[in-house]
């Protein structure tokens, strides 16, 4: 590929470094929101809301990082669409700085009991989500939202990429998908669901499956440009600590692992965002193909233990506690990253924030990372 030769140099270095041939640890920056934070004359609310004006603020302060410490890659993005992708990823509203929010607070999201007892039955019925989507929708969000994120993802996503390549950054993620088992718990709330799980196993599988046919077909229509790199596929409350195994097995990891390998066919990286702790069922991630994926953790999976189990099967991505971004020392940081690297080594190694870093992130806990990171 030629796009420039800092964006094709860093590229490829993103590249070998998931097929595990780096030969360095690739610095990878993770925090949507923070970039207000450190920005004067915008809000959160402005910097979520208007686009333009949050794309360029979202890309002067990981220049400014830049800068002072080498960035080689960008996991997530400007948040433009974000409040569309989580509202119609989880079922649940998502209370937004400047609305329901004061301007400089992080969305949150609100999650209530939208999907009732009676919806199993719609969605088996018809053999979609049509009905319920549709009922649920209108009551989390509004279409100025909604509008918002299909133009951000539609009429604008090309040309923000294509900035992303400009400025010489590869972006790790393009793209968002959901397994079922998650949209469901956020729309049925999380406490309803579980017991669901316990109670109805084989109704929610069925309709898992149902549901798995939209995933299909969101696949299918992803671009598949040199800049699309990966796709996020998101795991939190279906994660090992959260539920039994034969849960796991049944509504869980089959919808994981087939959203997996429809992305590796087509081209593109499944980087698999695992909230919570998963290491009762790492291995488990060895019946992916090897050197395709990213496992992308939070803090909680431990690292040393995955990368002894896995081997070089897989790369990972993490995994700085974002707690420690906002109160440790810039010291304790860097002694973290380099006691990370010198256990499971630099090879199909991104070192980043674990999950994402918060909007209250110390500056110089963010440059400690890349610093770390650039002189390992």
């Amino acid at each position: 590929m030629i796009y420039n030769e800092v964006y094709d140099k860093r590229y490829h270095k993103v590249k070998s470094c998931i097929a595990l041939e780096n030969d360095h640890v690739v610095s990878t920056y993770m925090g949507q929101a923070v970039p207000p934070t450190y920005t004067e004359g915008i809000t959160l609310a402005e910097y979520m809301s208007d686009s333009q004006k949050g794309l360029e603020c979202f890309i002067d302060f990981v220049n400014h990082l830049n800068e002072q410490a080498s960035i080689d890659c960008i996991n997530f993005g400007y948040p433009g669409g974000h409040q569309g992708a989580l509202t119609i990823s989880w079922w649940s509203k998502i209370k937004m700085p400047g609305k329901e929010m004061p301007p400089d607070s992080v969305w949150q999201v609100e999650e209530k009991k939208m999907v009732e007892d009676s919806d199993y039955d719609v969605i088996l019925k018809e053999k979609n989500t049509s009905s319920v989507t549709a009922r649920i929708l209108p009551q989390i969000i509004d279409q100025e939202a909604l509008d918002r994120f299909f133009n951000f993802y539609g009429k604008e996503f090309a040309g923000v990429m294509c900035r992303y390549v400009k400025e010489g950054y590869p972006v790790l993620n393009c793209g968002l998908l959901c397994p079922p088992f998650e949209t469901l718990c956020g729309g049925r709330s999380m406490n309803a669901f579980f017991m669901d799980c316990y109670k109805q196993l084989d109704k929610i599988k069925a309709v898992q499956d149902i549901m798995m046919e939209g995933i299909r077909q969101q696949i299918a229509s992803l671009p598949t440009e040199d800049y699309i790199i990966g796709c996020w596929v998101g795991g939190w409350r279906g994660a090992s600590n959260m539920v039994n195994r034969k849960i796991w097995d049944t509504l869980v990891w089959p919808y994981m692992k087939e959203t997996a390998l429809l992305l590796i066919k087509r081209g593109i990286t499944p980087i698999m965002h695992l909230d919570a702790c998963w290491d009762r069922d790492i291995e488990r991630f060895s019946e992916l193909p090897a050197k395709k994926i990213i496992l992308n953790t939070d803090g909680m999976t431990d690292l040393r233990n995955a990368r002894k189990i896995l081997g070089n099967h897989a790369a990972l991505m993490g995994d700085v506690p974002s707690q420690m971004l906002t109160v440790s020392s810039k010291e304790e940081i860097k002694d973290y990253v380099r006691r990370l690297l010198d256990d499971i080594g630099p090879k199909g190694t991104f070192i980043t924030a674990g999950c994402d870093a918060p909007s209250c992130s110390k500056y110089e806990n963010l440059l400690a990372i890349h610093e770390a990171a650039q002189e390992y």
